[in-house]
């Protein structure tokens, strides 16, 4: 999979998704009882900027965890970010918290956030992603090869993280009612 360069479409189609939760739609987002598909959002300090960087991730949810995987490994911005600050803002629905971003390299926490993934199926981009990384799509090659991949689980912290991405944009909904009536 090829990362994204600075100031590319593709890179401002990943950022599409927070516009939307701007927009107050987090909550149908990120839970798959309302059609979403299980987003959340971590914020990050930006570890040249200093400034508060915002990422939405599909994630899985395991003993009450919620675990996020890099698809760009090491290369990903918010990855290199919670390696400069591991204090993040996870955003999940409705719900907010503080947190130690880590990644995880024991095996045991590894195989249940595998299992997981092969239950649900991951998301769309699952099986693309495995094979550029050169892993089988099978539970026992990604178990052996989990070198290649960082997953990161979220530790509930009472430190204070970024300031969330905030649900400033529900005035767009008015505009595009003016708009869809021609007014």
């Amino acid at each position: 999979m090829i990362y994204p360069k600075r100031g590319s479409l593709n890179q401002f189609l990943f950022k599409i998704p927070l516009i939307w939760w701007r927009m107050g739609l987090g909550s149908i987002m990120s839970h798959k009882s309302l059609g979403g598909k299980k987003m959340l959002v971590i914020t990050s300090w930006g570890r040249k900027s200093k400034k508060p960087r915002h990422t939405m991730l599909s994630y899985v949810l395991v003993g009450g965890k919620e675990y996020v995987c890099s698809g760009w490994g090491a290369r990903s911005d918010w990855y290199q970010n919670i390696q400069k600050n591991p204090i993040v803002t996870v955003q999940v629905g409705r719900r907010t918290y503080s947190a130690i971003a880590r990644r995880i390299d024991g095996v045991e926490d590894y195989k249940k956030v595998v299992d997981d993934l092969f239950e649900t199926g991951g998301d769309s981009h699952f099986g693309p992603w495995l094979e550029s990384y050169d892993i089988e799509l099978n539970r026992e090659d990604m178990i052996a090869k989990r070198d290649r991949l960082y997953i990161v689980g979220f530790e509930k912290s009472d430190q204070d993280g970024p300031p969330p991405i905030p649900v400033d944009l529900k005035w767009l909904w008015g505009l595009m009612v003016l708009v869809i009536m021609g007014v």
